[in-house]
């Protein structure tokens, strides 16, 4: 394996991670000048090339592009333009006490990636809007590490209906966020190896109130993301 893709939705969770990577920002072509998105570049340990790209802000309203749009057209661009190996997308989640989770815990993704926002009841349909996209098997990184996996349910609001956390829970998904399922569908579409790497920021069945808790542990998942994600990166 020689070059690696990390895919990050907000600057504040890329930050310490394009630092202790030694990732330099640059503009692959002159089209991404006028684009949001952000890629930087960079050797690590002189073994391996590494790729990292975030959204950027919104050019309307100046905030993080979070969500599944933005993930799907940054992981395409980074797909088209770099050609990694391998990509890994790292962030934050919320998750569930009663399934063992913790503030900060990190998790490695299990066997797939779901949506949990996409309800189209027509035959066919029903299971391109559920998703069910393959992660690849990191069960031995997970080891090492001792790191346990989970499979990831993406959706584009941070909080969620009560029909949303039914449709979590029956796809088996025990972290929920706002990027990895349409990530994995263009790597699957694009035969890229595609894993992820989550810290959660909120439990949703002890505090319900998502908005709040995740932006009062944000820091300490962002913490433990960056270390875990350093330590992924080495075992790579």
């Amino acid at each position: 394996m020689k070059k690696v893709g990390i895919i990050m939705a907000m600057e504040a969770e890329a930050a310490q991670l394009i630092h202790l990577l030694g990732l330099n920002k640059f503009c692959p072509r002159a089209f991404y000048e006028k684009m949001p998105m952000q890629f930087y570049s960079g050797s690590y340990k002189n073994r391996l090339e590494i790729v990292l790209g975030i959204p950027g802000k919104d050019l309307r309203y100046n905030v993080d592009q979070i969500g599944t749009e933005s993930a799907a057209a940054l992981a395409f661009a980074l797909i088209s333009e770099f050609q990694p190996d391998l990509l890994m997308n790292a962030g934050t989640a919320g998750s569930f006490s009663s399934k063992g989770a913790q503030i900060g815990k990190v998790y490695l993704s299990h066997k797939c990636f779901f949506f949990h926002d996409h309800r189209i009841p027509l035959k066919g349909w029903d299971q391109f809007g559920l998703g069910s996209y393959p992660s690849l098997d990191v069960g031995s990184i997970a080891l090492k590490l001792n790191l346990e996996r989970a499979n990831i349910s993406s959706g584009n609001s941070l909080d969620f209906t009560q029909e949303e956390l039914l449709r979590i829970l029956s796809s088996g998904a025990i972290l929920k966020e706002m990027e990895a399922a349409a990530i994995a569908m263009i790597a699957y579409q694009s035969k890229t190896a595609f894993f992820a790497v989550k810290s959660v920021t909120n439990l949703i069945d002890l505090n319900p109130n998502s908005p709040s808790e995740f932006e009062k542990n944000f820091s300490t998942a962002v913490k433990c993301l960056t270390e875990k994600t350093l330590q992924v990166i080495d075992q790579l």
